[in-house]
């Protein structure tokens, strides 16, 4: 079933987190096959998000529609949207078709006399998580993931609001401070039972990257940090980061868009980050751009390990090549899909010979 080839293909994922892959990356394939009938659209989106055995039928649907390659592996995200743990501690979520809304009328009105937000377990986001995956674990043929609990300062500007939040870090900066280590503290008894939750499962550690562990891990972000500087990413955002990666024996940091290059040097100084992903962002190059490599061996050189999730095309052979010979293989992880498996099966066919 399903669950035992994802627990199978731990060994593989291994090599990436362990930096012991040293002939050739890390690679999650897929390709399509042929389609028959089309999963039925959802109803509603009630039902779109929040019914699980539709979820899981849509799951089942795309893994008998696809082929995995190298140590491709399929795995059903628990995904409430981005960040759905503002909505466990106080904030609200709006359902829509193709995300799930947090920020709204702010919960943090005045700094003055802050709400004493807590883990609220009746909350109807921590319930509807606690239930999906009570059915996913209660299923032989399903690997899941936790949820996408969600960037630090990236909860308290859900709570707070944006703009509100960035004139906020020049006129509130202590109360600010103190209120995101407490969002810190709440988020981390979330993840040890998210942790525990696959645990109990026996399943490997996973989240949204699709990158399963042995030992749990969670891709930490700031997307908040895009307009901020690195002086105030310092005072604002790494200290949290720090203590979320010496909580967890592995991390990776998501690095969404050029706008958080400027703060690359510092996530790279932080002993225990594991690695970094990429994602160049809309209208840029994309991640096999000679343009990006010299951020790529910087991030090599550190000793940090490298993810690309989307980081092949087989468009662009060409591209894939100077990619694939511009890395050091080890501790790198590439995920790709196909159109076919004979695609897929060109590319691994010359991944291994470009690194040979």
């Amino acid at each position: 079933m399903y669950k035992e080839t994802y627990k199978t293909a731990l060994a593989g994922y291994e090599t990436f987190w362990e930096r012991t892959n040293t002939a050739r990356p890390v690679l999650n394939m897929s390709y399509r096959l042929p389609i028959g009938e089309h999963y039925p659209a959802p109803a509603s989106v009630n039902q779109q998000w929040l019914d699980e055995e539709y979820r899981a039928g849509a799951y089942r649907h795309t893994i008998a529609n696809s082929g995995y390659l190298a140590e491709g592996v399929p795995m059903i995200f628990t995904n409430l949207g981005p960040g759905c743990f503002s909505a466990c501690i106080g904030g609200k979520f709006t359902l829509a078709p193709n995300t799930v809304w947090f920020e709204h009328e702010p919960v943090v009105e005045d700094w003055e006399n802050p709400p004493q937000i807590k883990l609220e377990e009746d909350s109807e986001m921590w319930q509807h998580m606690l239930r999906m995956q009570k059915y996913y674990a209660s299923q032989p043929d399903i690997g899941f993931s936790m949820a996408d609990l969600g960037g630090i300062m990236d909860i308290v500007a859900s709570l707070r609001t944006t703009e509100p939040l960035l004139c906020d870090l020049y006129d509130y900066p202590d109360e600010v401070r103190e209120f995101s280590v407490r969002v810190k503290d709440l988020w981390l008894d979330a993840f040890d039972q998210q942790c525990e939750t696959l645990r109990r499962a026996d399943v490997p550690y996973n989240s949204w990257m699709n990158i399963p562990s042995a030992k749990p891990w969670y891709p930490l972000q700031c997307d908040f940090c895009y307009m901020i500087s690195p002086k105030q990413f310092e005072k604002f955002v790494l200290p949290e980061l720090v203590d979320q990666v010496n909580h967890m024996p592995r991390s990776i940091y998501h690095l969404d868009g050029v706008g958080e290059v400027p703060h690359l040097d510092m996530l790279l100084d932080i002993d225990g980050l594991t690695g970094i992903q990429w994602v160049p962002g809309a209208g840029n190059a994309p991640l096999w751009s000679e343009k990006w490599f010299d951020m790529y061996r910087k991030i090599q050189d550190k000793k940090k390990n490298l993810v690309l999730l989307g980081g092949l095309s087989e468009g662009d052979m060409a591209g894939a090549e100077r990619l694939i010979k511009s890395l050091d293989p080890t501790g790198v992880f590439i995920s790709c899909g196909f159109s076919s498996r004979e695609k897929a099966e060109e590319m691994l066919e010359n991944i291994e010979k470009w690194q040979a």
